[in-house]
């Protein structure tokens, strides 16, 4: 018998282990009818700095069953019920997957696990050669347009902090998990409340999944780029694939599953003129906000900043502009972290941040975005995209070359351009510029309000702060419409997933619906008659 313990809160400055048996022994569950204890999640309460708390909820497997009506904040244990599922066609059935990101690679691992024979095409590098090329362009500019932070093996994921955001039970949410601990990721992501794994786990990770893939009958292309699906009578057919010395390969293909991120624009114009049907969708835009850590760190925790048990702090901050029915918000915050050069386009320069497992760096840093609404930039499908081209490219040009504008927040707030040079994370060329000048009124006003508001907070909103910019990529601008299994609504065999479908934000939400799309569309439940198409 399992029951959940939920709801125990316990101050930082006393033993955790020891104070936790005591919460499980008062609720009333008997010391030697404990056979085991499961971290299900633990987060903290640091809204009172003099007293920090940890609060915890179990699951403990008992030795023998006892009566749990009386007792508070416990709760019988469920089970995730796991549907048995088998292929819809064939095994050995090749079906292409186009991008090696979260989505791509568990989609992959389904079809596999299903006895499919995945080809997985990614036009960037598998992720050993792929540092190599991410660190040329860094030290020496020397940038390749298929092989960068965006794209290779892992995806734009790869270089981030490796959030594992949005841990809710369920049978896709376990798998990744799971796989991810199987694949190297340090247990405590079972169970932590905000759950990372930092860009070093993550490459290691990534690896070990594509051999683990491949173990199970799936082929790998690295440096290969889709260039057209073709089409027949509504169908996919084929692709044309770019291989890595350049040359243009057919491949007879009746199933695509299309994982490649919301960077790959000249998919989405590609896609565009073969007649998929998508629809412009909401993003954001901003720029990315570096403190000192040690500033973050005791805004959030006051005197127990670096505490080992609280580790480097995050924050979440947002701010609602009610006369614009626009929102300004913290996006990808990253702990003792970095800011790096995000393009995936020559001639174009953007920003992201990523973090390292230990996040023991000297900053942390978040995008400030401000959420861009379908038609603010025209009516048309690009139009959302075509301004963050122009936005990518104006810093490249102010900039003269691959790096990026930087401007003090309280001289942002003040309307004037930074005089001195910064201390910052990042390692690329810094071009001081007033980003007032930068970023349309809609974006600098919303900001500006946001500032404002959070100026209550000196630690975040200070001389000490500054902004690097501009951050354009937070999610796809377009979404591939789909059907309720997950394929384009009007061209059959072609089965959009991920972030660059439109469908996810995230790691862990890209890689959930590769897994739930293959079974929708390639599997049907056991004993069943039902079949999908």
């Amino acid at each position: 018998m399992r029951v959940n313990v939920n709801n125990i809160i316990i101050s930082l400055v006393k033993d955790q282990d020891k104070e936790i048996m005591k919460e499980i022994i008062k609720r009333g569950i008997k010391r030697e009818n404990i056979k085991g204890i499961i971290w299900n999640k633990r987060s903290i309460d640091s809204r009172k700095k003099s007293d920090i708390k940890l609060i915890y909820n179990l699951e403990v497997e008992l030795k023998k069953a006892i009566d749990i009506s009386n007792l508070k904040n416990v709760s019988y244990a469920q089970e995730i019920v796991k549907q048995d599922r088998e292929p819809l066609y064939s095994k050995g059935t090749t079906v292409a997957v186009i991008g090696a990101g979260p989505a791509g690679l568990f989609a992959a691992l389904r079809l596999a696990e299903y006895g499919y024979t995945p080809m997985v095409f990614e036009r960037g590098e598998e992720v050993d050669k792929r540092d190599i090329t991410t660190a040329k362009f860094v030290h020496s500019s020397i940038f390749n347009q298929n092989s960068n932070i965006q794209f290779g093996e892992g995806g734009a994921g790869t270089y981030s902090d490796g959030k594992l955001n949005t841990r809710i039970k369920s049978e896709y949410m376990d798998k990744v998990f799971e796989t991810f601990v199987e694949c190297g990721a340090p247990e405590n992501i079972l169970w932590d409340y905000k759950p990372h794994v930092g860009t070093d786990i993550l490459k290691e990770i990534v690896k070990t999944l594509r051999n683990k893939i491949k173990a199970m009958g799936g082929d790998f292309y690295f440096n290969c780029k889709l260039e057209k699906i073709h089409l027949k009578d509504g169908r996919v057919c084929g692709a044309d694939v770019i291989n890595e010395v350049g040359e243009k390969e057919f491949y007879n293909f009746n199933n695509i599953i299309l994982a490649t991120g919301h960077s790959a624009r000249d998919t989405y114009r590609m896609l565009n003129q073969i007649g998929v049907h998508m629809e412009s969708k909401p993003f954001a835009i901003g720029a990315r906000i570096e403190h000192l850590r040690e500033d973050i760190d005791k805004m959030q925790y006051g005197k127990f900043a670096g505490n080992e048990l609280l580790g480097a702090a995050t924050y979440n901050v947002t701010y609602n502009n009610r006369a614009d029915e626009r929102g300004v918000f913290s996006f990808c915050m990253c702990p003792g972290g970095v800011i790096v050069n995000a393009a995936s386009e020559e001639n174009s320069s953007l920003v992201n941040g990523m973090s390292y497992s230990q996040r023991d760096g000297k900053f942390s840093n978040s995008a400030i975005v401000v959420g861009i609404k379908e038609n603010d930039f025209g009516g048309h499908l690009f139009s959302g995209m075509e301004f963050q081209e122009q936005l990518e490219r104006k810093t490249y040009e102010l900039g003269q070359g691959y790096g990026a504008l930087y401007q003090n927040v309280m001289d942002f707030m003040n309307n004037r351009k930074t005089s001195h040079q910064i201390e910052s994370s990042f390692e690329m060329k810094k071009t001081s510029y007033n980003l007032n000048n930068l970023f349309p009124e809609v974006i600098v006003e919303n900001m500006r309000g946001a500032f404002e508001y959070w100026s209550k907070n000196p630690l975040f909103i200070s001389e000490r702060a500054n902004l690097i910019a501009p951050e354009t990529r937070t999610s796809a601008p377009v979404r591939i419409v789909r059907d309720v299994i997950g394929r384009s609504v009007n061209i059959d065999g072609l089965y959009p997933i991920g972030e660059g479908a439109g469908y996810a934000g995230g790691i862990v939400s890209a890689a959930v619906d590769g897994l739930k799309i293959i079974d929708l569309a390639f599997t049907k439940p056991k004993d069943s008659s039902i079949i999908y198409f």
